[in-house]
């Protein structure tokens, strides 16, 4: 992408001391003017590596016109090239060449040059980093290098509406990335409103099958809520109180049957008692120890009983008090394994015979992060009445620290079909008080507001149908910042010089 320049005030190539020499050499007065500008070309390209955003003055043959300002980005985080050799070599048509280089930047991102070349006529410049930052190179295919001042352009009236100022300086310290406008299959989908729910066998509740007592001194360390535990922890310790076939009850009877058991070992051993004998009580023993661990307790140890968790997870939920009462039945501790989430999202009736297989993708309650929800799982077969949608599953791996069972969420959920367009990501579109508008980059530090009319979505991108063509590159992060400049103007750009 080439321009000319905008703000002659930073672009611009004072010439006075050259055209004064020249005037005084040929035996000529002055110019009237006390200071004479030459033009300066403003180069953007942006490769796979790096952007390359660079200023130039018009060249002469065998005299320096100025310095190049030539910034680099690299694009892996849009960050300033920091270090690295750079090598600009001028080819002309014939096969010459003159070649410079410039071993370190002059400061981060911006490398300068002011080359002499020392024909007149018409080159391929080339830009060729190395370096253990990035390596990168770009192509100039056309520059003139003019044979005297006189015929090197002169500098034009600024052009105060060519776009919004935002300084590479300023995108270097903020988070920033564009992205090229392209044609592609964006999948039709349908915007549905869900749910983050654990799956079936991910949240379980942990409930004592006896009343009893919590005794505070065992239960001080007893697992809070948004605590890890592990599968067998010890969630809780219970004193159980009296009743009929109660826990100490069952407890009782083990140890009574254990010490039957020996006797009648003894008594077999000896020869006093049949065989049969021995088994009835081995039966017996059995059966009461298959009551006990029933309830939760062990054939050894003391007569509390240990609530422990069945799974490994995160403690959701709990209600009980150290020292207070509990009932049988009544959940203790909820625990859910945050590694697996569903997507449960409502379809309308009239919609569900239109789902395709594909994956949806989800935005929660309070964030603009798009997530992703793979297989899908279930498609329901009865119709709520009153919303008269069905209810559609989906899969989400690896949710943990990122989504909480019970989030609101919105979906986009894939619809049979697709269609082919030019689109941009989500991420590159703003809401400016209910209009799709985006940010194009037009030059390294020009920018342009666009209002657009978009076409079908898949919940990463979007086609655009106006307002974006093929091609252009179009601000995805740090747009904001880039609005902000627009309503600021110029001040908020501030200048450089190089």
């Amino acid at each position: 992408m080439r321009g000319t320049a905008t703000r002659a005030g930073w672009r611009l190539i004072r010439l006075a001391p050259l055209l004064l020499a020249a005037a005084a050499a040929c035996g000529e007065a002055a110019p009237d003017t006390p200071e004479a500008e030459i033009a300066a070309e403003v180069v953007t390209q942006w490769n796979d590596s790096t952007e390359l955003f660079l200023e130039y003055p018009h060249p002469v043959a065998g005299t320096q016109t100025g310095n190049w300002a030539i910034h680099l980005t690299d694009r892996k985080d849009f960050q300033p090239v920091r270090s690295g050799t750079l090598t600009v070599r001028f080819t002309a048509t014939g096969g010459v060449a003159q070649t410079f280089t410039v071993d370190a930047p002059a400061r981060d991102g911006i490398f300068l040059l002011d080359p002499v070349v020392e024909r007149p006529g018409t080159y391929q410049v080339e830009f060729a980093l190395a370096g253990s930052q990035v390596t990168s190179r770009h192509v100039l295919p056309e520059v003139r290098v003019h044979p005297s001042l006189d015929e090197a352009p002169r500098a034009e009236e600024e052009d105060e509406g060519a776009g919004i100022a935002f300084l590479k300086e300023q995108q270097w310290t903020i988070p920033f990335d564009v992205v090229r406008a392209e044609e592609r299959e964006v999948q039709r989908t349908a915007s549905v409103p869900g749910e983050i729910v654990p799956p079936d066998a991910a949240l379980v509740q942990v409930s004592p099958p006896v009343a009893g007592i919590a005794p505070a001194d065992r239960n001080r360390g007893a697992p809070s809520v948004g605590e890890r535990v592990r599968e067998g922890q010890v969630l809780a310790v219970l004193a159980p109180t009296t009743q009929e076939g109660g826990f100490a009850q069952s407890r009782g009877r083990v140890e009574r049957l254990q010490r039957e058991v020996e006797r009648t070992e003894r008594l077999h051993a000896a020869g006093a008692i049949a065989r049969r004998r021995l088994e009835d009580a081995l039966r017996d023993l059995d059966v009461a120890r298959a009551e006990l661990e029933a309830l939760g307790g062990v054939s050894d140890g003391d007569f509390h009983l240990r609530l422990t968790a069945p799974m490994a997870g995160v403690v959701a939920r709990r209600s009980f008090v150290p020292g207070g009462r509990v009932e049988a039945g009544v959940p203790l501790f909820t625990l859910v394994d945050p590694s697996t989430a569903w997507l449960r999202v409502q379809v309308p009736a009239t919609r569900v015979a239109d789902l395709a297989a594909g994956p949806a993708t989800f935005t929660v309650e309070g964030s603009d992060q798009v997530h992703e929800a793979g297989r899908l799982l279930s498609v329901g077969r009865v119709m709520d009445p009153r919303t008269r949608t069905v209810p559609v599953v989906y899969e989400v791996a690896s949710p943990d620290r990122l989504l909480t069972f019970g989030q609101i969420a919105r979906a986009a959920v894939p619809m049979g079909g697709g269609e082919w367009g030019v689109a941009i990501p989500d991420a590159a579109i703003l809401d400016d008080n209910g209009t799709p508008v985006a940010y194009v980059q037009t030059g390294g530090e020009t920018f342009q507001r666009r209002v657009l009319t978009l076409g079908a979505g898949d919940g990463r991108h979007r086609h655009v149908q106006a307002g974006i063509r093929l091609g252009e590159m179009v601000v995805t992060t740090g747009a904001y910042q880039v609005r902000l400049a627009s309503l600021s103007g110029n001040e908020f750009a501030g200048g450089h010089a190089h």
